[in-house]
């Protein structure tokens, strides 16, 4: 279990890699070892990656990439999943395009393990020691119902995605904040909601202002780009992202969590109203902490500290979350669990790694339609569960930070029969 004195004295800068010893970098080559072996199976699938492929197919043939009819058309089967992107984004995948779809699948796939390659070396900078190399192992392996494979089955950009968001957040976490601000506008050019993690350069202070300017233009550049390109093509993008309303097992949002247990004869407003009253106090009480946490120079001391708690409150808030979404949080998860007892560890990891594609549990699940619904958004729930262990934890740092003499702030930091010095 490591202790506040252990994460301050690693203030601000991510370990650069290193093969020494070599043994914490073992679970990391397991972990990628593990995906290229299994990934011969996803060959044959990436049906986005199929929706890319016709989409850029029917550009060429001067076809409405958008209609999911120009993409049977070009196809030659039925297409029933439609081309959700950004015009500009097109552009990316006519290259491939190009190749036949067996062979444009093969290539894609060996750019996403390089990218998962890249994704783990990062990630690795953060593991301290083996037993936290172990950890992130299992939690790639299976964590999350396996929110890795889902992205590989499914043929998803969310690796290429992943890999610059993180990129951009150990620039932030190494003092380069025009790098992040740059690399995020890129990552959220075909989502859109990336975007809102340049957010984080609001722990920089006034610092902040320049970046985020610069930051903002990037992102208006790259979507100006696509405006550009097809003002009817954009248009019609805009208006196809805003009505997709996925939920269950492969969207598992907050809104989709409420929106299926209200059921569809519920109206919409209320799902909605429910969502903002879970939304805002996520909101409200992160920036509580954040800012006693700032009054203690948490972010000089340990900003991988506030980090971790903003990427956990923007899993749990943003409306849209596909299965692939939780590969954010994977370090995030390691490090809690990290920090965890050996009972809890073990607990925890179970319960992170339990799949919900998994027949045996479900099949033991109460046939009551509440316990089914849970099932499939447990791992939403336990980016909840994590979120409250960020919220103790954080409380805990605040409380040994605060200064002796305080009164109030002895009072606020009672934990668990815990005062402050």
């Amino acid at each position: 279990m490591t202790t506040v004195e252990e994460d301050v004295s690693r203030a601000g800068t991510v370990r650069v890699l290193s093969l020494a010893p070599a043994a914490k970098w073992l679970p990391v080559a397991l972990a990628l070892l593990f995906c290229v072996v299994a990934s011969w199976k996803v060959i044959a699938s990436q049906w986005d990656f199929e929706v890319y492929y016709y989409a850029a197919r029917a550009l060429r043939a001067g076809l409405d990439p958008y209609s999911t009819q120009s993409l049977t058309r070009v196809a030659g089967k039925g297409m029933p999943l439609p081309f959700v992107y950004p015009p500009a984004f097109l552009a990316l995948f006519a290259p491939l395009a190009s190749l036949s779809l067996v062979t444009a699948k093969a290539v894609y796939l060996a750019a996403k393990l390089a990218a998962l390659a890249g994704l783990l070396a990062i990630w690795g900078c953060f593991c301290r020691n083996l037993r936290e190399t172990l950890i992130l192992l299992a939690v790639v392996s299976l964590g999350f119902s396996a929110t890795i494979f889902a992205d590989l089955y499914a043929g998803n950009i969310t690796c290429f995605e992943q890999m610059l968001v993180w990129l951009g957040i150990a620039a932030l976490l190494t003092g380069r904040r025009m790098l992040f601000a740059v690399l995020i506008p890129l990552a959220a050019m075909p989502k859109y909601l990336p975007m809102l993690l340049v957010l984080l350069l609001l722990f920089e202070g006034r610092k902040a202002i320049f970046p985020l300017l610069v930051s903002a233009g990037t992102f208006l550049a790259i979507q100006g780009s696509s405006l550009a390109i097809s003002p009817a093509r954009m248009s019609r993008f805009l208006s196809m992202a805003s009505a997709l309303d996925e939920r269950g097992h492969s969207a598992p949002s907050t809104l989709a969590l409420l929106r299926d247990m209200l059921g569809s004869a519920s109206r919409p407003w209320v799902s909605l109203l429910l969502y903002l009253a879970i939304a805002i106090p996520i909101l409200v009480a992160f920036g509580l902490l954040a800012i006693r946490l700032k009054k203690s120079q948490v972010w000089e001391k340990a900003p991988w500290f506030l980090l971790s708690g903003a990427l956990l409150s923007y899993l749990l808030i943003i409306p849209r979350l596909k299965s692939y979404g939780f590969v954010l949080v994977v370090p995030v998860a390691v490090w809690l669990l990290a920090r965890a007892k050996k009972g809890t560890l073990l607990m925890g990891t179970f319960l992170l790694c339990l799949s919900t594609t998994s027949p045996l549990p479900k099949a033991l699940l109460p046939s009551w339609q509440f316990w089914q619904i849970l099932w499939e958004y447990s791992a939403l729930l336990g980016v909840f569960v994590l979120w409250l262990l960020w919220c103790l934890e954080a409380k805990n740092f605040a409380c040994e930070s605060a200064p002796k003499g305080s009164l109030s702030d002895q009072r606020a930091c009672r934990i668990q029969d815990r005062t402050c010095p």
